[in-house]
C-alpha cells in the first residue's frame, strides 16, 4: 500500500460480489466477441467454398459444352460428305449403302444417314430399325414441312429437334439442302443425318458430374421467341441456382445448366466449421472463466489476509505495514502521520449481558461509524478484540488533529440498536500520536497512542466515580 491519495478503502465485503458481476459481464463479452469472430470466419469460409464450387461447376460445364459442340460438328460433317458425293454422282441408289457402310462407323454419334431427293427419303442406312422413315415426304409432313421449306430457302444446314423420331426415340436431324449448281437454283434434295439425343449426351463426361454430386439440364432456346425446350437431363426448374453455359450449334442455340444436388454451400464444411468454432469458443470461455476464478480466489485470499472478516476493516498486520510506509513517506517529504488508537468502553459487559452475537453487532456498528467519520484515504483497522486504529495519511506539518478526534468520540458515544430488543450505550476512549512529535517509528507511535488512550480511559473512570459519589451524597 504505497502513498497515493487516489487509493480508497474498500472495507465492504460486497466489493468481491461487484467484482464477480464485472467478471461475468467480461466473460459474456468475450463469448459474444468470439462468437462474432468465428461466425464471420465460418461465413467467409462457407462463401469461399461456394465460390470454389461454382468455379468448378463452370469449368466442368464449359468442358462438357465444348465436347458436345465438337461432337455435333464432327457428326454433322456427314451431311457435307454425302452432299459432295451426291453432286459427284457417287452416292446414287446403287452404291449408297456401300458408301454409308464405310463412312458411318467413323461417326459413332450418328444413328443413320438418309438421302431425300426432292424431299422424299429414298435411301436409308442402316435400314434395319429405320424402315418407317423410308418414303417419308418432308414437304408433305405437317410437322416437318415448314422446317424443310425454310432449310431449302436458306441453303444452309439446319438442326431440327429434339422431337420423336418416326423410327422411334428422340433425336435431332441435321438437314443439308443439296443444289447441283453454284447459284443454288437447281435443288436436288436433302442429306439428313439423324443423331439420337442419348448418343450426343454420351460424349459428355457425365460420370464426372455425378461423382461430384452435380445435376444438369440441357435445353434449347428459340432465337425468335426465347422459349426453352428441354432436351436432356433434369428439368431446369428443379435445379437450385444453376450455372449456365452456352452451346453453339449450327443454326441453333443450346444451353447447359449445372447445379449441385443439394446446395452450393458445403453443408459438411459448415457443420465442421460450426462445431470447431463452438468448441474453440467454449475452450476460450472456459479458460477465461478459470482465469477470472483464479483472480477472484486471489482477491478473496488477499481480503482474508488484509481484511477483518467481521467488520470489513483492515487487519492489524495491514495497519502496521501501512503505518511503516506512511512514516517512510513522511520522512522523505517532511509531512506528518497521525495514529489514533481507540478502545471501546465496557465492551465486556455487552458480551456478558447480551451475548457474543450482540457484541459482534456492536463491533460492526463501531466499524461503520469510524468509516463514516474519516476521509477515504485514511486507514482504519481492527487492532484486536474491541481495539481499533486509524492512520491519518498525508497531513501537513502542524495539522491540528483534535477536531477530528473529537468528531470520532462524538460519533462513537451514541447509543446503538444492536438487535430488535437491545439498545445499548456505546462509547470509546481515544488516544492520539503524531509523527514526528510523539515518536519516529511504528512501535513508538502505537505505544504513545495506546498510553494516551488509557489515560483518557482512566480520566473517564475517575469522572464516573466522582459523579457517582456526588449522586450518593
Amino acid at each position: 500500500m504505497g502513498h497515493n491519495s487516489s487509493e480508497t478503502k474498500s472495507y465492504d465485503i460486497s466489493t468481491l460480489s461487484r467484482l464477480m458481476k464485472k467478471d461475468l459481464i467480461f466473460v459474456i463479452a468475450v463469448f459474444l466477441i468470439l462468437l462474432l469472430i468465428f461466425t464471420d470466419i465460418s461465413i467467409y469460409e462457407s462463401f469461399g467454398s461456394v465460390r470454389s464450387r461454382k468455379l468448378e461447376a463452370y469449368n466442368l460445364a464449359a468442358l462438357c459444352s465444348s465436347e458436345i459442340e465438337r461432337n455435333c460438328i464432327h457428326t454433322f460433317q456427314i451431311n457435307g460428305i454425302f452432299a459432295s458425293l451426291v453432286m459427284l454422282d457417287e452416292a446414287n441408289q446403287k452404291n449408297f449403302e456401300e458408301m454409308a457402310a464405310r463412312i458411318l462407323p467413323d461417326f459413332p454419334a450418328a444413328d443413320c444417314v438418309q438421302l431425300a431427293p426432292n424431299g422424299i427419303v429414298s435411301s436409308v442406312y442402316p435400314l434395319q430399325g429405320n424402315e418407317k422413315v423410308f418414303g417419308h415426304n418432308l414437304f408433305e409432313d405437317e410437322k416437318r414441312a415448314d422446317e424443310a421449306y425454310k432449310t431449302k430457302a436458306s441453303g444452309i444446314m439446319t438442326i431440327g429437334g429434339p422431337y420423336p423420331l418416326i423410327q422411334g426415340g428422340d433425336g435431332f436431324i441435321g438437314r443439308l439442302p443439296v443444289f447441283l449448281d453454284d447459284q443454288k437454283t437447281q435443288f436436288w434434295g436433302f442429306v439428313n443425318v439423324v443423331v439420337r439425343v442419348s448418343r450426343i449426351i454420351e460424349t459428355m463426361n457425365i460420370s464426372t458430374m455425378e461423382s461430384r454430386d452435380y445435376v444438369y439440364s440441357i435445353y434449347k432456346i428459340s432465337d425468335v421467341t426465347g422459349n426453352r425446350t428441354h432436351i436432356y437431363g433434369t428439368d431446369l426448374e428443379k435445379l437450385h441456382k444453376p450455372i449456365s453455359v452456352r452451346i453453339d450449334m449450327p443454326n441453333a442455340h443450346w444451353e447447359l445448366a449445372i447445379a449441385p444436388k443439394s446446395f452450393w454451400v458445403n453443408i459438411h464444411l459448415v457443420i465442421v466449421l460450426t462445431t470447431l468454432s463452438l468448441l474453440l469458443i467454449c475452450a476460450f470461455t472456459i479458460l477465461t472463466l478459470l482465469f477470472l476464478k483464479l483472480r477472484q480466489s486471489n482477491i478473496r485470499l488477499a481480503q482474508v489476509a488484509t481484511l477483518d472478516q467481521l467488520t470489513g476493516l483492515y487487519t492489524k498486520q495491514t495497519a502496521i505495514f501501512t503505518l511503516k510506509k506512511e512514516i517512510d513517506y513522511a520522512k522523505r517529504n517532511g509531512s506528518q502521520v497521525a495514529v489514533c488508537f481507540i478502545d471501546m468502553n465496557n465492551f465486556k459487559q455487552i458480551n456478558d449481558r447480551f451475548g457474543h452475537t450482540v457484541g459482534d453487532t456492536a463491533l460492526a456498528k463501531v466499524a461503520k461509524r469510524l468509516m463514516e467519520s474519516v476521509r477515504p484515504e485514511d486507514i482504519i483497522a481492527r487492532f484486536g478484540g474491541d481495539e481499533f486504529i486509524i492512520i491519518f495519511r498525508g497531513k501537513n506539518t502542524g495539522t491540528d488533529y483534535q477536531s477530528t478526534v473529537e468528531r470520532i468520540r462524538t460519533v462513537l458515544n451514541v447509543p446503538a440498536k444492536l438487535s430488535a430488543h437491545v439498545l445499548a450505550d456505546i462509547s470509546a476512549s481515544v488516544g492520539l500520536a503524531v509523527y514526528p512529535t510523539n515518536g519516529n517509528g511504528v512501535e513508538e507511535l502505537i505505544a504513545y497512542a495506546d498510553k494516551a488512550m488509557y489515560k483518557e480511559k482512566a480520566r473517564m473512570k475517575q469522572a464516573a466515580k466522582i459523579e457517582t459519589n456526588i449522586e450518593t451524597i
